[in-house]
């Protein structure tokens, strides 16, 4: 059998993931959704999928700060949320279409329907296209929400996480 190459894992640096934040303008009138999406695709290392499937009642926004993702093969797990993504995501939900029980999605389009993966992914690049300018090393990278989440695994095995934890973070069997 011949065995394939494995590509190299693409991830953002530290800078380039805090320009690509820095290029949301809260204010506008999505900022406050996008900025608390790519904080969350950061945060869990959520897959874009997980993200259009997360509903409000899968979020713990009281201690303890968590989220309840539904991954591959309908396996559920619970990630930590950070102060700053529970703010970011209670601002949005505080703009947010108020009748939640019609449509239980956590992230809705600009037409108030539920996100798609499509959507996601025009999020992400929108705000990387941005960044660019200010960061030259993304022009190289292709960015998506699998690189923010590859970025969520590197970094956490940087911190000195344990290889299991970061399996188990990110839903990996």
């Amino acid at each position: 059998n011949k065995r394939t190459e494995h590509k190299v894992m693409e991830y953002l640096e530290d800078e380039e993931l805090g320009a690509l934040l820095d290029h949301v303008d809260e204010n506008s009138r999505n900022g406050a959704r996008d900025y608390a999406l790519l904080l969350f695709l950061y945060n869990t290392g959520a897959r874009a999928q997980e993200v259009v499937d997360l509903n409000i009642d899968d979020l713990r926004l009281d201690a303890p700060l968590q989220a309840k993702l539904t991954g591959k093969g309908r396996k559920e797990r619970v990630c930590p949320l950070w102060p700053e993504t529970v703010e970011a995501l209670r601002t949005y939900l505080k703009y947010r279409e108020p009748d939640t029980a019609r449509i239980p999605s956590v992230f809705l389009n600009a037409n108030g329907q539920p996100i798609t993966r499509f959507g996601i992914r025009y999020v992400v690049r929108r705000y990387a296209a941005k960044a660019e300018a200010a960061c030259p090393s993304l022009k190289s990278k292709k960015i998506s929400a699998h690189s923010i989440r590859h970025t969520t695994a590197m970094h956490l095995l940087q911190s000195g996480n344990e290889l299991i934890i970061v399996k188990d973070w990110m839903g990996h069997a």
